[in-house]
């Protein structure tokens, strides 16, 4: 009888918590923006609890992110971000 040692998969995902995936969720939509920056507003329309602390934590980790503002046809500033290529 053989007996064969069990080891990790590098290739079986492990589960991600809620806070990986809401940093995933904000950087597919700074990605994938084609307005020129992502409103904060926007991001917690999108499910993001904690924009702030997503982008925050992102740039930590090496991404290129600035804040941005614009403002409405109404007067209305709104503040968002934008990601560099």
């Amino acid at each position: 009888m053989t007996t064969s040692a069990t080891t990790p998969s590098a290739s079986r995902s492990q589960p991600q918590s809620a806070g990986d995936r809401e940093l995933e969720r904000v950087l597919a939509l700074l990605e994938s923006d084609q307005t020129g920056s992502v409103t904060v507003a926007a991001l917690r329309e999108r499910g993001v609890m904690a924009p702030g602390q997503a982008v925050y934590t992102l740039q930590l980790a090496g991404y290129a992110i600035d804040r941005a503002s614009s403002t409405d046809p109404h007067g209305n500033r709104a503040l968002g971000y934008r990601i560099h290529d």
